[in-house]
């Protein structure tokens, strides 16, 4: 008898397969994964020298077709013909060139397309331009109030002359920085030039930036790193973030904490008094009762803990001897029921099979409302899911038949799960076949 029960269970798991390759799916397959290309930008080549890169592909549903599907590739570079999801540019390009625009294009089996542009130059010269430092480091100056000037060297080990295209500020804080060279548009072999660098902050805090050297080497653009800080007279508190949005947080627990700084970008010491939070929120810190001096800072940590469903405002302050005492930082989050969301799609099995599908169903199961009885259903095939329990759901036709929202980790939950493998309320048993 065991073994007429065990040939029993292969013929139906045979006629599932059957059914399911029959009908294609249908409505209850999850859609493909989205299709990008993932490499942001392609190195600069030389001249005479073997170039090799791949272009990367995520997602989408194999095979894959790559085109070059704007401008033209360096001259004597090809895209490798690649049915799968990475595609090769290589060659020996024989003809410099400078900013060689082109885009690269990648189609997909169900009919996603993606297109990524990319800039390269083939530079004819190797790498023989050096920095006599690759950073500048400032003092600590007051707003406004210039520093002296810090210079770079940039030397031509070469045999040939390199040319100079531009030497020019880059990066976040270029107007705080400024610059005069003796370079030129060209350097000679053996030759070197200088790049005399000043920092005047507009701004409280640290102050960076780049000096930048565009020129006819593989290793353009050389740089060098520009970093200062600015300070006010006296004491200073400055809060690293003016406010602070936590996830949304069930009920009567306790959020992670998030780190705030509280810096002094005084020129004297910061006295602190004291650090207090609103209801709802709580704080721990280093802080309280020291002194900062110029340029240190202190850290602290804030959580989230509502008691009720609903959307919570607060602060957290710090009293001490700077101007503006006490300095605030606005705290907000939202108490739910829930972490879980309903995804769209009923969990369902399919009616005399022991068989369960996804089925998308926004009717019954609204995606984005909350679940309110989260749990993780058991099926024969494809195993379990997260469900809500409040939530039951219904499709209709040959193949289908009752089961459960499908849902999913919304905030917190979602970084908690992944970084712990837990989150998931117990398995119930696995669903009955429908008769």
């Amino acid at each position: 008898m065991r073994w007429i029960a065990r040939t029993m269970i292969v013929v139906l798991c045979l006629i599932s397969v059957a059914m399911l390759s029959k009908c294609g799916g249908g409505s209850s397959q999850m859609p493909p994964p989205r299709l990008a290309i993932t490499t942001a930008s392609l190195p600069n080549g030389t001249l005479d020298t073997p170039y090799s890169q791949t272009v990367q592909a995520s997602g989408g549903v194999g095979p894959f077709t790559w085109s070059v599907s704007g401008g033209t590739l360096p001259h004597n570079l090809a895209l490798s013909n690649s049915a799968t999801n990475t595609a090769m540019i290589s060659g020996t390009p024989d003809t410099a060139a400078q900013g060689v625009a082109f885009t690269v294009a990648v189609t997909d089996s169900a009919s996603q397309s993606v297109a990524q542009p990319y800039t390269v130059s083939i530079l004819a010269e190797p790498d023989t331009l050096t920095l006599s430092s690759p950073n500048l480091n400032f003092a600590a100056q007051l707003l406004g109030t210039p520093s002296g000037a810090q210079a770079e060297t940039l030397a031509n080990s070469g045999t040939s002359a390199v040319v100079i295209t531009n030497v020019a500020l880059a990066g976040t804080d270029t107007a705080d920085f400024s610059q005069g060279n003796t370079c030129g548009s060209s350097l000679a072999a053996g030759a070197n030039c200088s790049i005399n660098v000043t920092f005047m902050p507009t701004q409280l805090g640290p102050r960076s930036a780049s000096v930048t050297i565009a020129d006819s080497t593989a290793g353009s653009p050389h740089s060098a790193s520009l970093n200062g800080m600015g300070l006010t007279s006296g004491p200073n508190a400055t809060w690293s973030a003016t406010s602070l949005t936590f996830d949304d947080e069930v009920i009567n627990t306790t959020s992670r904490a998030t780190s705030l700084t509280l810096s002094n970008y005084g020129t004297t010491a910061l006295n602190i008094a004291t650090i207090t939070a609103s209801a709802n929120f709580a704080e721990t810190d280093n802080c309280s009762g020291t002194s900062l001096a110029s340029g240190a800072n202190c850290t602290v940590n804030v959580t989230f803990t509502p008691n009720a469903t609903g959307v919570f405002n607060g602060t957290i302050s710090v009293s001490d001897n700077a101007p503006g005492s006490p300095q605030t930082v606005s705290l907000n989050g939202t108490g739910i029921t829930s972490q879980y969301t309903l995804t769209g799609f009923c969990f369902h099995q399919i009616n005399y099979i022991p068989n369960c599908t996804f089925t998308q169903d926004l009717a019954q199961c609204p995606a984005g409302q909350q679940a309110g009885t989260p749990s993780i259903e058991g099926c024969f095939f494809p195993h379990n899911a997260s469900v809500d329990l409040s939530r039951p759901c219904s499709v209709k036709g040959t193949y289908g038949g009752s089961g459960y929202c499908a849902t999913a980790f919304t905030g917190a939950a979602k970084s908690r799960a992944a970084a712990s493998g837990a989150g998931l309320p117990a398995p119930r048993s696995d669903m009955s076949p429908k008769k």
